[in-house]
């Protein structure tokens, strides 16, 4: 490791669960790699080849903190983890996901950067972290138990302020959607690595630091950290905290919008119970489902959204409690829901003479266990969506591909251009594009762009083009170097793309929140503050764009900006990611044009509509290609690209493919 005078430990722990044995290793450069996802990239590069899957011993899976986690430091508490994906559809690639909480800091405090796992245990282990002492437990009391039992034995056999991971009854069990998960309400959900903790016998990593984070200039971070807090503080919307009314909830160290809201509002209308922390956005979406006003007409193309039970309310927070205590992410019961609901529509109310009754609680909670526990059917359903429908073709195909498409990409429903009105922002074609080139759910860096869109969701915001107010044209600017990247169909749609694939590379990388990082506007205190500015002649809403970089500098003592964060640092992490897929996996530009499909969809009743032409497609798929350096034919990188970025080995490797 090249020597960074604070925010990294400079050491990485490893443990070969097939010898027993725990080992400690130096990080990788963080100038070259920066954090948590060029780290895992290049261990998963050097040690995960070729015919390995996801549930093998051979495979890694890598839990990593960055540089800003355990400090003071806005939303400096995630955990990058990097495996195999086992919910890939058709084949599993190398990706990546977050988690907030509390675990992260911890593992700094213990004096680790991260946490690389190989092989099989023989029998259900833990591992324990208490600062050097380090060691594989006995978990054979643990395995079969849920997500909160498994912690709460664990703090209580070694003390309240362990923080502990866990995996559930469908990790144990390969369920394909099956999370790793932290607290009550912090997991890495849906690309299934629960899954690979499963296959290597592994229940749960428990840990204990009692040191800090070093700090290569401490007063000049606390002065940049305070700095940032002030504009952190209105991450989402560009609003800062105002009392909206009902509690608010941190869920993550040093977080400063508290987004994971109770659903308390929601009560009275929807039955939705507030005894339990839940997510925002799937909670508010479940809440919604249960609305008649929200019950779509499958074929009429009127409804935006694939429609979903009417008895979604009262299942409340007894049947989202289940599905986190199984360990599986709690998206997997919005997927299931539209797809039950859509076939009911369709006048089919069973599948392998099995009816469903989805306004049922107690239905839900039977059906929930078999798959955790892959029972009967539940076995196949537990392999998700796209692959159940290989073996069970019930309803149209579509339905499977349009509902499952974030098979390989994580949950994509809200992000498929139907689920946002045709604002004039390029929005939906971007994430299009942002679907087709990565691994699985792109949601962190769909928030970056969705909250710039959300500009345009105040009463008084422009809907037409040609009314663009000039401090959103400024900001794309700042961000993309024209202000033509808000125009719809614009050719900058690829520089976007570019753009927020690089950002959120960094923040994973720090490891910092998605919702709130890039700092793209000022904070205001109101809504309407923030509609004057954007109505005034003169003045400005742009944030503080290298924010990350700004707390970085006096964190470590590295001096880099936030463009060579992007470029050379983030840009590098892209492709080894990209190489790994294709090397590993077969990744190639037909994979990527598997998304276009998914986006033509048929005009709506009031004429209007949003769809992708796939020629046009196809030419923006070049555009992107061109930009990273990549073959246009095969989707690979060049070595060319390669050795420019300082990976010659990996260009090297990549050429025998060629021949």
């Amino acid at each position: 490791m090249s020597a960074a005078k604070g925010g990294y430990t400079g050491r990485m722990l490893r443990v070969d669960l097939d010898a027993a044995t725990i080992s400690v290793e130096e990080t990788p450069d963080p100038t070259v790699w920066l954090g948590p996802r060029g780290w895992n990239a290049l261990i998963g590069w050097n040690e995960v080849g070729p015919g390995v899957g996801p549930y093998d011993p051979e495979n890694r899976i890598i839990l990593s903190a960055g540089p800003l986690v355990g400090t003071c430091a806005p939303t400096s508490g995630r955990v990058v983890v990097s495996s195999l994906m086992p919910r890939g559809y058709p084949q599993p690639m190398w990706a990546s996901a977050t988690m907030g909480g509390y675990w992260g800091a911890e593992l700094k405090y213990a004096g680790y950067d991260g946490v690389i796992v190989q092989g099989r245990a023989s029998a259900p282990v833990y591992l324990l972290i208490e600062d050097d002492r380090v060691s594989l437990e006995d978990a054979s009391d643990l395995w079969g138990k849920g997500l909160y039992a498994t912690q709460r034995t664990l703090k209580e056999r070694h003390g309240q302020q362990h923080q502990v991971v866990a995996i559930g009854p469908a990790g144990e069990n390969r369920v394909r959607f099956a999370t790793i998960a932290h607290r009550l309400k912090n997991a890495v959900g849906n690309g299934g690595f629960g899954g690979v903790f499963g296959a290597k016998n592994l229940k749960a990593i428990a840990v204990r630091g009692t040191g800090g984070v070093a700090l290569a200039d401490p007063a000049g971070f606390v002065s940049e950290v305070r700095r940032v807090w002030q504009i952190a503080r209105g991450g989402i919307g560009g609003v800062g905290q105002i009392d909206v009314g009902f509690p608010m909830v941190a869920c993550t160290h040093g977080c400063t919008v508290r987004c994971g809201a109770r659903m308390e509002p929601l009560t009275d209308h929807y039955g939705v119970g507030t005894s339990y922390k839940m997510s925002l956005c799937v909670d508010s979406s479940w809440a919604r489902g249960s609305h008649p006003e929200y019950r779509g007409r499958l074929q009429s193309g009127e409804e935006l959204h694939i429609p979903r039970p009417s008895g979604l309310g009262p299942l409340g927070t007894n049947v989202g409690s289940l599905v986190e205590d199984l360990g599986m992410t709690t998206w997997v019961y919005d997927t299931w829901c539209r797809y039950f609901s859509a076939l009911e529509e369709l006048g089919i109310h069973e599948i392998e003479g099995e009816a469903f009754a989805l306004d049922d609680p107690e239905w839900w909670r039977q059906w929930l266990t078999r798959v955790a526990l892959r029972e009967g059917l539940g076995d196949d359903y537990a392999e998700g969506l796209a692959r159940f429908y290989e073996k069970h073709p019930v309803g149209p195909r579509y339905l499977a591909d349009f509902i499952e498409d974030a098979g390989s990409r994580g949950h994509g429903w809200h992000r498929d251009g139907r689920a946002m009105e045709p604002h004039p922002s390029p929005f939906w074609e971007y994430s299009a594009l942002l679907y087709a080139v990565s691994t699985r759910d792109v949601t962190p860096s769909t928030h970056d762009f969705f909250f710039l869109n959300g500009l345009y969701g105040y009463p008084s915001a422009p809907k037409d083009p040609s009314e663009i107010n000039a401090r959103l044209k400024e900001l794309a600017v700042a961000l993309y170097g024209s202000e033509e990247a808000v125009y719809p169909g614009d050719a900058y749609i690829e520089h976007v793309t570019a753009y927020h694939q690089h950002r959120t590379i960094i923040k994973d990388s720090m490891a910092l929140c998605d919702w709130v990082f890039p700092l793209t506007r000022r904070t205001f205190d109101t809504r309407e503050d923030l509609e004057r500015e954007l109505a005034a002649e003169e003045g400005s809403i742009i944030g503080d764009l290298g924010a990350e970089a700004a707390m970085y500098r006096p964190c470590t003592g590295i001096d880099v900006s936030i463009h060579e964060l992007e470029r050379p640092i983030a840009e590098r992490i892209v492709n080894l990611e990209r190489c790994i897929d294709v090397r590993n996996c077969g990744r190639n530009r037909a994979i990527d044009e598997v998304v276009i499909p998914h986006y033509q969809w048929p005009e709506k009743t009031d004429g209007t509509h949003i769809s992708a032409d796939a020629r046009e497609f196809r030419a923006l798929l070049d555009r992107y290609y061109s930009l990273r350096g990549w073959d246009r034919e095969t989707g690979w990188p060049t070595s060319e690209r390669l050795r420019e970025l300082g990976l010659g080995e990996v260009a090297d490797q990549m050429e025998t493919l060629r021949r």
